[in-house]
């Protein structure tokens, strides 16, 4: 991209909204809806988060955890009815900022099986017929998406969030995140670091999740990004706009937390994800500034 290039610019706007039978209190809730304000390609141009529905004391605390993701902690002291967090954020693509490169010893932590990337037996001999294929690493990342993107259907209802790579093989059937801890767990057996990433495909009604593979180089010190989307068996490509990366789903997940009180209650969410003008770079250095 030339330095006068206009850099694709994107808007999303996500809402959560909890729903409860009766009054509750001591609300406290984890949100990871806005982007870090790095990553890859990736620049926050600009980004707000409402909170509604609350009395009484209120505190929002901005925090970055052990990935690098943005995260935002809430604590309401009473919800009568309704919880609204309303996030929305523009993003740059192809922004000269550099994100600060992964160590080695950091890279190694996404080597680690989870709750839900253990493999079992399927996934174990995968990794062995891929290892036997070819020892370039490259190669054996394109051949785990071809294995993980044919490995299960697509099916909506079947899986959950909380549903292992083990067991979504098993019923054969998942959704995104589940393709994608299905191939998290066929790249650490190879011994291919790699990490969970949360966000948004243009076009789409609900979050997505992909996996970026990290390929270590030695010259460096550091790693090398390839982003593959299991689910539609490809790279990925502009229209991918990341929200965070951890081990699994159990690190990113949106929205999580706890209250007191005899309630219960339910989730809603909608989301709306689109391209807007072009922002020149230099209008992306004078933000970034």
């Amino acid at each position: 991209m030339t330095p006068d290039a206009p850099q694709p610019m994107y808007r999303v706007r996500h809402h959560y909204r909890y729903v409860y039978t009766a009054p509750i209190c001591n609300v406290r809730q984890r949100l990871v809806m806005i982007p870090p304000a790095h990553h890859a390609d990736q620049m926050v141009v600009s980004f707000d988060l409402a909170v509604r529905g609350t009395s009484g004391r209120l505190l929002i605390d901005w925090q970055t955890d052990q990935f690098g993701n943005r995260v935002c902690r809430v604590e309401a002291e009473t919800v009568e009815h309704a919880l609204d967090f309303e996030a929305w954020f523009s993003v740059c693509r192809g922004a000269s900022v550099a994100e600060p490169t992964l160590t080695a010893d950091e890279g190694r932590a996404y080597l680690s099986f989870t709750g839900l990337t253990a493999p079992d037996e399927r996934i174990t001999d995968a990794a062995r017929t891929i290892q036997a294929q070819t020892p370039r690493q490259r190669e054996q990342a394109e051949l785990a998406l071809q294995w993980a993107a044919s490995s299960i259907a697509y099916q909506v209802g079947v899986t959950s969030t909380h549903t292992p790579a083990a067991m979504a093989l098993h019923l054969g059937q998942g959704v995104c995140q589940d393709y994608a801890h299905i191939m998290l767990s066929l790249l650490r057996v190879i011994g291919i670091p790699a990490r969970y990433v949360s966000g948004h495909l243009l076009g789409e009604g609900a979050p997505h999740a992909w996996v970026e593979v990290l390929l270590y180089d030695p010259e460096r010190n550091g790693f090398e990004l390839l982003a593959y989307d299991p689910t539609h068996r490809r790279v990925t490509n502009l229209s991918y706009i990341t929200v965070a990366v951890g081990r699994d789903f159990a690190d990113v997940s949106g929205t999580s937390g706890v209250f007191s009180g005899a309630a219960l209650g339910k989730l809603h969410w909608t989301k709306h994800a689109e391209r807007i003008e072009p922002a020149t770079s230099q209008e992306a250095s004078e933000v970034a500034a």
